[in-house]
């Protein structure tokens, strides 16, 4: 399992945080090119991942179902993820699926759970860096140009609702605690709890 340290930012620029990032003594650098995101959040009818996460359950579950590129229509590849929550640390399952097409639907995965029937409800989709600390040891993402799409009628909303933060995450596996805390402090940035899929749903739910 690992720690993910998450800060939502609303006062700074891309250029900016990226800079500080290179700045900073674990000596940050770029891991992989940048994507665009795509995610499809998936909860039951009571909103149980919602709600888990708003009264900050300890342990919880969510699933989504993954895809990176433009493309909004055909999907290439997608990948169900089930994110598991113990606390501080999390990890994740993952399933491979079948290419799917938003003309038929969101695609079901209620086949790959043991219990509770899921519904496709938002997607969220944002464009990614990677990068990665000069031992290897610390990841570093730096999302921007966050976008919120209703999927609740399992059709895709024409219409967007845009997030202006910026979402920085830092991940390290268990037993480097020590090690992230000495960079971690460096970073300019008040730790917060985020979560993508909260943020989506607040503009429709509220």
């Amino acid at each position: 399992m690992r720690y993910e340290r998450k800060y939502r930012i609303e006062s700074s620029s891309f250029d900016r945080v990226l800079h500080e990032l290179m700045s900073n003594p674990a000596g940050f650098r770029k891991a992989f090119p940048d994507r665009i995101v795509n995610s499809v959040y998936y909860d039951d009818i009571n909103f149980t991942s919602y709600n888990d996460n708003l009264l900050g359950i300890g342990d919880r579950v969510k699933y989504r179902v993954r895809w990176y590129g433009e493309n909004m229509l055909d999907i290439k590849s997608p990948i169900l993820e089930k994110k598991i929550k113990r606390s501080l640390l999390g990890t994740k399952e993952y399933q491979k699926l079948n290419d799917f097409s938003f003309a038929d639907g969101a695609p079901p995965i209620n086949r790959y759970l043991v219990s509770n029937e899921l519904y496709p409800y938002i997607i969220v989709r944002y464009h990614r860096r990677y990068l990665v600390s000069a031992d290897g040891l610390i990841r570093a993402t730096i999302d921007k140009d966050l976008q919120y799409l209703n999927l609740m009628n399992n059709k895709i909303s024409q219409v967007s609702n845009k997030d202006e933060a910026l979402i920085l995450e830092i991940k390290y596996d268990r037993g480097l605690e020590d090690l992230a805390d000495k960079y971690v402090q460096m970073i300019p940035y008040r730790l917060t709890k985020n979560s993508k899929y909260v943020s989506a749903m607040k503009y429709y739910l509220d």
